[in-house]
């Protein structure tokens, strides 16, 4: 079993009929005014609720134990579930290590519509705790996608007409002067190293986020929360103006 702390990521995975959970924690010291209904979400749920004299750490008193962390999704069908669609933006996280980093990338990804999260199945951070904490829930609205290899992925979705850009710091457009298409797919580089020269060669297009402080980079997890404002901001236009 895997656990999943918090108040706000307790209540989301509670709403998520798909996921099989085996019980629930609550620290008899629990005093939010969430708590109540959190409960009365597992006894709709028919899960038992233990109440524990012991806080677990940053849980805010609340513990949920699932089967296991059964969040990807198949690469196939994904791209079934976004050919029809006819406007959306999909994440690509080129080797993120830091499951607070991804935990937050989710956070912005679920804020902006973004459709799903695309990752590598090697060297990088997988769904842990700390993920879905920090993520505050929106784990359960944004698709994550393992791939084998990220260039090929990429190949996969220009055949579905994404335009793909990459956001670095030796970008050669502001990412906010750009007119993103009503198909597009961010890549986002690890922390310490950006994205792989393969996978940059892939991209259509470098951004850049226009840096006018004396230092000249930002938080990866910073990007992700940036960037896809401009293509939001966009569609909301041409939603307006239609």
């Amino acid at each position: 079993m895997e656990k999943i702390i918090g108040i706000n990521p307790v209540m989301e995975v509670l709403q998520n009929k798909e996921k099989t959970i085996e019980k629930l924690e609550i620290f008899k010291g629990a005093k939010d005014d969430k708590i109540n209904k959190i409960k009365r979400l597992a006894s709709e749920r028919n899960i038992k609720i233990f109440y524990t004299d012991k806080k677990r750490e940053n849980s805010q008193g609340v513990v949920v134990y699932v089967s296991d962390y059964d969040y990807y999704v198949d690469f196939g069908e994904f791209l079934e579930k976004i050919a029809p669609m006819e406007k959306s933006i999909v994440l690509i996280l080129d080797e993120i290590q830091d499951p607070r980093n991804f935990g937050a990338l989710i956070r912005s990804a679920e804020v902006f519509g973004v459709k799903g999260i695309i990752i590598p199945e090697r060297n990088a951070v997988r769904i842990n705790e700390t993920v879905v904490k920090t993520s505050t829930g929106a784990i359960e609205y944004v698709d994550i996608v393992k791939v084998t290899n990220i260039s090929d992925a990429i190949s996969k979705l220009k055949k579905l007409d994404y335009w793909v850009y990459g956001a670095e710091g030796e970008g050669s457009k502001d990412y906010s002067q750009e007119k993103y298409p009503s198909r597009t797919a961010l890549v986002l580089g690890s922390e310490g190293n950006g994205i792989r020269k393969k996978v940059k060669e892939s991209c259509d297009v470098l951004i850049k986020i226009p840096m006018y402080g004396k230092i000249n980079s930002l938080n990866v997890s910073v990007a992700g929360g940036i960037i896809p404002v401009s293509y939001t901001h966009l569609r909301a236009h041409e939603t307006r103006g239609n």
